[in-house]
């Protein structure tokens, strides 16, 4: 069970999800096509963002979006799952996160 606080200490529960294999992750258009928006629109000239840009564009864009949804807790976990960006931990501790290169 996922607890959240709502109000006044009362605590909301919400079942936890299996977590969605890649495969499926990959194959989720929607999914795909919010995250990879959100991340070039995050990115800066390095094609690099921020994760807590990405997550903020992402509640603005699709106030129903939860990472939670597809059985992960954190948006970096879910990220990394979709095998489609390099997820990175900068040196000043924030998550970087850029669409992978196709390869030649």
């Amino acid at each position: 069970m996922i607890e959240t606080p709502v109000a006044d200490g009362v605590v909301e529960s919400a079942p936890v999800r299996a977590q969605v294999p890649t495969t499926k992750l990959r194959t989720d258009g929607r999914l795909v096509s919010v995250l990879r928006a959100s991340v070039g629109s995050a990115a800066g000239e390095d094609g690099r963002a921020n994760l807590a840009a990405v997550g903020s564009l992402l509640r603005k864009q699709q106030p129903d979006f939860d990472s939670r949804n597809w059985g992960y807790a954190k948006l970096s976990d879910l990220i990394r799952a979709t095998g489609l960006f390099d997820v990175v931990t900068a040196a000043n501790g924030g998550v970087m996160v850029q669409q992978k290169r196709k390869a030649a």
